[in-house]
């Protein structure tokens, strides 16, 4: 494995980049109770700058509130 390749395995992937908001905590948030996107923004901040991560927010929470209703 290359080396940028390890160092990009090891940091958390930012999916909100204005307010360094990572996928870990916008999951995190939604596994503490957020259902919405206003939720998640209000817990975390991420969407809150620019506004491009909203689409990306959106498919993280569709995604797991679908594994929750699985599980």
């Amino acid at each position: 494995m290359e080396e940028i390749d390890l160092y990009s395995l090891m940091r958390p992937r930012k999916v909100c980049v204005c307010k360094q908001v990572s996928e870990s905590e916008i999951i995190a948030s939604i596994q503490n109770g957020a259902n919405s996107i206003e939720e998640i923004s209000k817990i975390t901040l991420a969407s809150t700058g620019c506004g491009t991560c909203r689409r990306s927010i959106q498919n993280i929470l569709d995604r797991e509130l679908k594994v929750g209703k699985i599980n």
